[in-house]
This record gives C-alpha cells, sequence and structure tokens, in this order.
C-alpha cells in the first residue's frame, strides 16, 4: 500500500540510484521512468550491434551484458555492465554508429528509453533538459579526463630513455623556426 501521489513508477529507483541521473528530483525522475520500457534477452542475443545506429539507452536491471570491440576471432571483450549500470547513452544525443556491440551474458532485464521519446520529454520539461544535459556534459568530461591520464601513461617513455621523434614532427619543427 503505497501513499497517495506517490506511486512509485518501475525504474524510478533505478533511475535515481544511476550516476546520469543522480541528481533529478522525485517528480523528474518518475517522468523519465513513465517512458521507460522492460525488455528482457536470452543469454547470447545482441542488444546493440556495433556500427549500427544507435537508439537508445538501455539501463541493467537484471542480469549482465558484455560490450565487445570487433566480430568474429577478432573481437574482445571491453567490459561487462551490471545492475544500475548503463550503455548507449550517447545514441540519446548524437547521431553517430555504435563503437561496440553489446550481448546479453546471462538472463537480462533493462529499462530502455528511446531517443524520440526522451527528446520529446525534455521539448516539454526545460529543467530537466538542463539537469539531464548537464550531467552528460559532467560525464563526458570525466570521461575525457580519464582517457587524457590513460594516454599520456602510455606515451611516456620508460626511464632513462627519450621518446623517438617522428621524421614528419622533425621537419616540420625545423621549417618553423627557420621563419
Amino acid at each position: 500500500m503505497g501513499i497517495e501521489g506517490f506511486e512509485e513508477i518501475v525504474g524510478s529507483e533505478l533511475i535515481q540510484d544511476n550516476f546520469l541521473f543522480k541528481n533529478l528530483n522525485f517528480e523528474e525522475a518518475q517522468n523519465l521512468a513513465r517512458i521507460c520500457r522492460q525488455v528482457s534477452y536470452s543469454k547470447g542475443e545482441t542488444i546493440i550491434e556495433e556500427n549500427s545506429l544507435g537508439q537508445a539507452l538501455y539501463l541493467v536491471e537484471s542480469g549482465e551484458v558484455r560490450v565487445v570491440k570487433g566480430e568474429g576471432a577478432g573481437s574482445r571483450e571491453i567490459t561487462r555492465l551490471g545492475p544500475g549500470q548503463l550503455f548507449g547513452e550517447m545514441s540519446l544525443v548524437e547521431d553517430e554508429l555504435t563503437s561496440a556491440s553489446v550481448i546479453a551474458a546471462s538472463e537480462v532485464r533493462l529499462l530502455v528509453i528511446h531517443r524520440n521519446e526522451f527528446e520529446d520529454l525534455l521539448a516539454k520539461n526545460q529543467a530537466l533538459a538542463l539537469k539531464v544535459y548537464k550531467s552528460f556534459c559532467k560525464t563526458l568530461s570525466e570521461r575525457l579526463r580519464k582517457t587524457t591520464r590513460e594516454l599520456s601513461r602510455l606515451e611516456q617513455a620508460p626511464a632513462g630513455k627519450k621518446k623517438p621523434v617522428s621524421r614528419a614532427k622533425s621537419k616540420q619543427g625545423r621549417k618553423s623556426r627557420s621563419r
């Protein structure tokens, strides 16, 4: 028995617990949950195919998915995602092909937010749109910062050794100094 006016919509708690939507209040999370659809996949089923046009954000409600880059013998697992984690979020804000496949690693139940319904909701609620897009920006900034740190570590040469300078950079450097 719930409190009148505070009926919880399936998925709203999962939405509020997720890093991308944690700054939403109860009503905003409820509005977002209203456009969610629950879907289930069997182990081994492909949820998103690499290089396809993404159309939705997926939030793992139960089970586990594998994020895989490449096909066949050349494929490699990037990561696994479980309850409370999401994927496909960039499909809500860009018209680009997906960068990896996502495959059900077990029986999996997902909450799906389709792009068209998401855009319609945000168009009707500018306060919600501001919060969501601010969260997207923060997430992208954190990911870019992490990638930059990782690339910096990879580019560092072992102690005592100089990094080789490519010929293209070397020639370009000489031209700019002679001017």
